[in-house]
C-alpha cells in the first residue's frame, strides 16, 4: 500500500507566541533556531520519553492525564509542555477546536473517558470507544505541537487498561493511512478499522 501525502499545519500566530521571530521554529530550551537541528533534538528527546512511558505508563482517566502525558513527552524541549495551546490552529483548511471552547471540550472528553472505563468490556466495545476518543481528541488538538504523539500514547495507555496492546505504528504505510484518514477527515469508521487491525489481547 502506498503512503498518502498530507499537507502540513497552518498556524494562526501573528505575535510569534511560540516561534522565533520571522521563523516557524518553536522556541525551545536549547535555543535551537535551525529547523532541522530543532526537529532532530525534539525527536531524540521525545523518543527517549516514549520508551520510559512504555515501562511506566500514565493511566488516563481525565484530560488532566492527557496533559500529563504531553508534559512528560515534551518536558525536555518546551517550557509549555503539558499546557493548553494559546493560539488557534488548522490543517488543510479545517480548523481544530477553538481555544475559547476548551472548557466545554474538556468536560466532553472527560465524559468519553469515563464511559470507556465503565462500559467498554468486549473487544468490539473497546474498539468503538478508542475510535471515538481518538476522533474527539484529535479535533480538540489541545497542544501547539505534539498532538499526534500524545494521542498515540493516550490510546496505548487506555487499551492497556483493558488488557490490550494498541500500538499505532505510523512507520507502516497501511497503519499510517488508516490513522491519518481517520483523524484528518474525522472518520470514526476508519479509526475503528485501524483499531480492529492493531488491537491485540495481552497474553
Amino acid at each position: 500500500m502506498t503512503r498518502k501525502i498530507y499537507q502540513g499545519y497552518a498556524y494562526q500566530e501573528p505575535d510569534n507566541l511560540y516561534t522565533y521571530p520571522n521563523s516557524s521554529v518553536l522556541i525551545n530550551r536549547f535555543n535551537l533556531t535551525d529547523a532541522d537541528k530543532a526537529h532532530e533534538k525534539e525527536y531524540q528527546l521525545t523518543a527517549d520519553r516514549v520508551i520510559e512511558l512504555a515501562q511506566n505508563p500514565i493511566n488516563v482517566r481525565t484530560v488532566k492525564d492527557i496533559l500529563k502525558i504531553h508534559g512528560y513527552l515534551f518536558q525536555d524541549m518546551y517550557d509549555w509542555a503539558g499546557q493548553y495551546r494559546k493560539v488557534n490552529i488548522s490543517k488543510q483548511g479545517n480548523a481544530f477546536m477553538a481555544m475559547q471552547a476548551f472548557g466545554s471540550a474538556e468536560t466532553y472528553m472527560n465524559s468519553l473517558l469515563e464511559d470507556f472505563h465503565e462500559n467498554a468490556h468486549s473487544r468490539e466495545e473497546v474498539i468503538k470507544g478508542l475510535a471515538k476518543i481518538l476522533d474527539n481528541e484529535n479535533y480538540f488538538h489541545p497542544f501547539r505541537e505534539g498532538n499526534g504523539r500524545t494521542q498515540r500514547e493516550v490510546i496505548r495507555s487506555l487499551a492497556l487498561d483493558k488488557g490490550y496492546k494498541a500500538r499505532v505504528n505510523i512507520v507502516e504505510d497501511d497503519i499510517y493511512n488508516l490513522y491519518m484518514d481517520g483523524t484528518v477527515h474525522g472518520d470514526v469508521q476508519m479509526l475503528e478499522k485501524l483499531f480492529d487491525k492493531i488491537l491485540e489481547e495481552i497474553d
